[in-house]
């Protein structure tokens, strides 16, 4: 279970952070109110306790 929760991390963390290097469109605005870094950092924060818990439990 903690595997696939790993994954769904990973794949949550890599979207977010794809998101924000591609830039603001009309969905996604509401990411940008506050810049750029504060997205950035929460993908970092959710991608790498992900990959961690894949790991341990591959």
């Amino acid at each position: 279970m903690k595997k696939i929760l790993g994954i769904i991390m990973i794949i949550i963390g890599f979207c977010l952070a794809v998101v924000v290097k591609i830039g603001p469109s009309k969905e996604t605005s509401w990411l940008f109110s506050y810049g750029e870094l504060i997205p950035l950092l929460i993908a970092g924060v959710i991608l790498i306790p992900g990959w961690i818990m894949y790991n341990k439990n591959r």
